[in-house]
């Protein structure tokens, strides 16, 4: 009977083993089952670090480059075209003749102007031997004071005379002077606009020069940015005719009035190397603000802006295998990197979340995260 009841004990005891172990193989199984379900709907992420690097303050302009000497030669008499020393694309030195007009009309002008001058001075000098006639005649009684101060208005009038037809023949001869057009500085002849033999009015433009030795880059910049563009400030200058090729320049001026419409202000920069450059090209800038030497910094790409507040934006944070939703500051802007604030040296970022990733979702990075990707 003994021997039955421990039987029986032993056949309970095995039986509430079985139990339990089953049971807690369900739970280990359940619990494996649910884990692998998790790691099934986690998302795949890229994934960088929040770096602390220098980063430029910049202001990015469009813009042309123009020379700062150009005018256009024009013609200041009524008169005919006979010859042009320099075409389209040749130098020219400072006082040197490019063109010439027909001259006959201007030195028949000032020939008749200086014969009036000889007329007027023979005037004069007759009237001042009149004029010393009637001061002896006065001392000695032989004329009136009438005829005496005769003699001294007509010479008055004679010098006047004198003087005036002087004027007439230095108009003249400026006439003359301006049958040949000359350059006002050295440059290059950039267009033609007069062929020989056209008739000329004053104000016609014959040629077209300009001076490529100095040139400046001119760009519109929003009025937002008006304190912040001072004079000195260096500016990188690519143009887009010379791919690979970075200019070096310096703000120059400003122009003091910002355009009505396109909310924008003028600012001028002097090309300090020339590169054989030509007036006219498309450029782009980069006005130099500022430089931090410890910003915190991340890939553009890595923001997520709501469209509603300006200079904040959010950003996901890998924390335990989940992203995390982190609201920050928008610094300084670049094309490869942005000024953040808001999160710490080293921080794991995610990298162009997927629009369906939600704050606390599970996530699998699938790079390492090393760096911030630029």
């Amino acid at each position: 009977m003994h021997i039955k009841k421990e039987i029986m004990r032993s056949i309970f005891v095995f039986a509430i083993a079985l139990t339990l172990g089953l049971a807690s193989g369900c739970s280990k199984d359940a619990e494996s089952a649910s884990a692998a379900t998790e790691t099934s709907r986690a998302a795949f992420v890229r994934t960088a670090q929040v770096e602390q690097r220098p980063m430029l303050d910049e202001v990015a302009v469009t813009g042309t480059i123009k020379p700062q000497a150009h005018v256009q030669l024009v013609s200041e008499l009524s008169a005919r075209l006979v010859r042009l020393n320099k075409d389209e694309g040749m130098a020219v030195r400072k006082g040197e003749v490019v063109a010439s007009l027909d001259c006959t009309d201007a030195r028949l002008a000032a020939d008749r102007a200086n014969a009036a001058v000889a007329v007027a001075d023979a005037n004069r000098a007759h009237a001042v031997t009149e004029r010393d006639r009637a001061n002896n005649l006065l001392k000695t009684g032989g004329i009136t004071d009438k005829d005496h101060l005769a003699a001294a208005v007509n010479l008055q009038i004679t010098e006047a005379s004198l003087a005036q037809v002087k004027a007439e023949a230095a108009i003249a001869a400026q006439s003359v002077n301006r049958c040949s057009i000359r350059a006002p500085f050295s440059g290059k002849v950039a267009k033609r606009m007069a062929d020989v033999g056209t008739m000329l009015a004053p104000g016609t433009p014959v040629i077209q020069l300009v001076d490529n030795s100095v040139l400046e880059f001119r760009a519109a910049v929003p009025s937002a940015d008006l304190s912040r563009i001072k004079i000195g400030a260096p500016v990188a200058i690519t143009v887009d005719a010379l791919p690979g090729t970075t200019l070096k320049g310096k703000i120059e001026r400003t122009l003091p009035l910002v355009d009505e419409r396109s909310r924008s202000f003028e600012v001028v920069a002097r090309v300090t190397e020339n590169n054989n450059l030509v007036s006219g090209l498309f450029a782009r800038g980069r006005i130099r603000v500022r430089e931090i030497t410890d910003a915190l910094v991340v890939p553009p790409s890595a923001l997520v802006h709501d469209g509603e507040s300006e200079g904040k934006a959010g950003i996901f944070v890998v924390e335990q295998g989940k992203a995390e939703m982190r609201p920050v500051s928008i610094g300084i802007e670049g094309a490869d990197a942005v000024q953040v604030q808001g999160l710490k040296v080293g921080t794991m970022i995610v990298v162009d979340p997927p629009t369906t990733l939600a704050s606390g979702a599970p996530v699998q990075v699938q790079n390492s995260g090393t760096k911030a990707e630029r």
